[in-house]
């Protein structure tokens, strides 16, 4: 009898493990689903724009990011998806030398001057009164806002962040890259400059300095008890304070930012 007990014991033991371990089995492929489903690849277009004076009869030829020969975000660009857009700016893509770029026109273009944040207290009452934004600049709204445009584009493949080009859309990708000795940041990756042509027109009553930034970025991200990240970006900048029409811009191109978790 106490042997069949034992027996009967040690049954019931090898069964509770094989639970055990069944059931950590599966709590474990439930989480690895719950992290391949938090998977995401997207690609990121933005354009900044500022003018310090009213600028008029305006036209701006501005690069889109293309991979193979194909321009990404060209009907997303125009088709009302762009976020931010304001009132009177017409868009559309127009080719350039069978290169695709952004066409932004507008008949007038008025900045927009903000103050700066006001604190406020515990209970203050009445509340600060909160400035209207001007049109031009003044010691009660120093501050020039830049219009902001973007778009998103999700992707169900992994971004290639380690050496997009020729894989991944950049500006001008037919240029030659050169890659920098060291880079702008404390970070692993490789950093390249290449020319990017950009067109600026436009006529002014007075000097007026116009400012643009434009920007592809393209992330892969994923939860794991917190958010990893990897990502590639390419940047141009171009200020001027005439009306130059064409203009040669240095484009900047990062790669390999973030934690690669594969």
């Amino acid at each position: 009898m106490p042997g069949s007990w034992k027996k009967g014991l040690n049954i019931l033991v090898i069964a509770v493990i094989i639970a055990v371990v069944a059931w950590i089995g599966y709590v474990a492929f439930l989480l690895d689903q719950g992290t391949k489903q938090s998977e995401r690849h997207v690609f990121h277009y933005s354009i900044d724009v500022s003018y310090n004076t009213t600028i008029e009869n305006v036209t701006l030829l501005l690069p889109v990011p293309e991979s193979n020969g194909i321009a990404l975000f060209g009907e997303a660009l125009v088709n009302g998806t762009l976020y931010g857009v304001p009132p009177g700016w017409d868009l559309s893509m127009d080719a350039v030398n069978g290169t695709p770029m952004l066409a932004i026109r507008a008949e007038q273009m008025v900045p927009e001057y903000h103050g700066y944040p006001i604190a406020i207290e515990p209970r203050q009452s009445p509340l600060p009164t909160t400035l209207v934004p001007g049109t031009e600049y003044s010691p009660d709204t120093p501050v020039l806002q830049p219009v902001h445009l973007g778009v998103m584009l999700p992707v169900n493949r992994t971004i290639e962040t380690r050496d997009p080009i020729g894989n991944e859309p950049v500006f001008a990708p037919g240029g030659q890259f050169i890659r920098r000795e060291v880079t702008t940041r404390p970070y692993g990756g490789r950093e390249y400059e290449h020319a990017v042509p950009v067109y600026i027109q436009y006529v002014s009553d007075r000097p007026a300095a116009v400012y643009a930034s434009i920007t592809i970025q393209g992330t892969n991200s994923i939860w794991k008890g917190g958010w990893l990240s990897n990502s590639y970006t390419d940047t141009i900048t171009v200020e001027t304070e005439d009306s130059p029409g064409w203009v040669n811009t240095t484009g900047v191109l990062m790669t390999e930012d973030g934690v690669y978790y594969r």
